[in-house]
């Protein structure tokens, strides 16, 4: 009984954690409004990626992106742009991973193809961009849904991987 009672104590008075609640849910770096220019080998703008804020927390490796939006330039100078409501980008040679209402387009925004999805990898150079979520896109007058999706920008090769299907209006 006097275990229950100095347990029940212990607990009521909030003296588990030796950090505040509060600094406890916190991250351990904050920047707002960061932005990253990549350059390829010819010193030509290949990507830029700008997020409302960039938190890293304890015991993660990648840090997470609240609001990102990435610029890309393909090879052939086309830009795409892609915005998501959160992301994260990985130290190293990773992916970056988009989420949650991800929306690419090609640029200009009227003519281009736009995919809509769930998640989204882009590889640090920008080319490669895949997803394993459904994949709605749009392209002129063609219409398509499919599970999953690989592309290569530079090479302008797109597939889509299961369950396709396509109208044309």
């Amino acid at each position: 009984m006097a275990t229950a009672a100095s347990f029940w104590l212990y607990m009521l008075t909030g003296q588990r954690d030796s950090m505040p609640y509060a600094a406890a849910q916190q991250a351990d770096l904050t920047i707002r409004q960061p932005r990253w220019t990549l350059f390829d080998r010819q010193g030509d703008i290949s990507s830029q990626l700008h997020a409302q804020r960039l938190e890293h927390w304890a015991g993660e490796e990648a840090a997470r992106l609240i609001q990102p939006r990435l610029s890309i330039w393909d090879r052939q100078q086309r830009l795409w742009r892609v915005h998501a409501r959160s992301g994260r980008i990985y130290p190293a040679n990773q992916p970056l991973l988009l989420e949650q209402e991800v929306i690419m387009r090609q640029e200009p925004e009227n003519d281009g193809l736009h995919l809509q999805t769930t998640r989204l990898r882009i590889d640090r150079n920008g080319d490669s961009v895949e997803t394993d979520e459904a994949v709605v896109l749009q392209a002129a007058s063609w219409h398509f849904t499919a599970t999953g999706m690989r592309a290569n920008l530079g090479r302008q090769r797109l597939e889509l991987l299961a369950q396709a299907l396509g109208i044309h209006e």
